[in-house]
């Protein structure tokens, strides 16, 4: 005998309801709005380095009119000072010419070679440096921040809400049937 099986699946059913909203009072105005843009203001003063190679140049040679003159006066005082002394010495030598004592010999070789008679030196120019000031720059500045302001009407919008739903039920329910029928084919053996 042949068992049979017969079944029945379950199914749901479920109707919805859409969620609704209402609003009213919000029909388009135009907008009335007030704008003061920001401002930024700046100032600034850029930095500086100021260099100053008068004493380097001066030590090589290349001065300006004023410390030229004033260094040529300078030595020429000297010069002068040092020549009015030489020649006091010379005469001073021959106020003793009654006492023996001849100076001619003396300030011939003197005025011929000894005079004349230099030392040199060497040295790298300029011995000094520049002097380097640095004016430091700055920065000023003033910020204004903006605003807007709405000048229009407020409203207010009356909203009606709905909310949405499901109802869900048992449209069919599971079932499962047994049976044996009798079978048409006979067997021997």
């Amino acid at each position: 005998m042949p068992l049979i099986i017969d079944q029945q699946r379950a199914q749901l059913g479920w109707q919805t309801q859409n969620a609704k909203l209402a609003m009213s009072n919000n029909h388009i105005q135009a907008l009335d709005l007030e704008i003061q843009k920001p401002t930024l203001e700046m100032q600034s003063k850029a930095p500086r380095i100021l260099i100053d190679q008068t004493q380097p140049f001066a030590e090589a040679g290349l001065k300006n009119i004023q410390a030229f003159m004033e260094e040529s006066v300078s030595h020429a005082k000297q010069v002068l000072l040092e020549g009015i002394g030489r020649i006091v010495d010379d005469g001073n030598a021959w106020i003793d010419i009654h006492n023996d004592y001849d100076p001619i010999p003396d300030q011939a070789v003197y005025n011929a070679y000894e005079m004349f008679d230099k030392s040199f030196n060497y040295g790298a120019i300029p011995t000094s440096r520049p002097r380097i000031d640095v004016d430091e720059g700055s920065v000023t500045y003033h910020f204004t921040p903006g605003r807007v302001t709405n000048r229009g009407p407020m409203q207010k919008v009356d909203m009606q809400y709905t909310p949405g739903k499901v109802d869900y039920f048992m449209k069919q329910y599971a079932s499962i049937q047994f049976r044996f029928e009798k079978s048409s084919y006979s067997f021997t053996v």
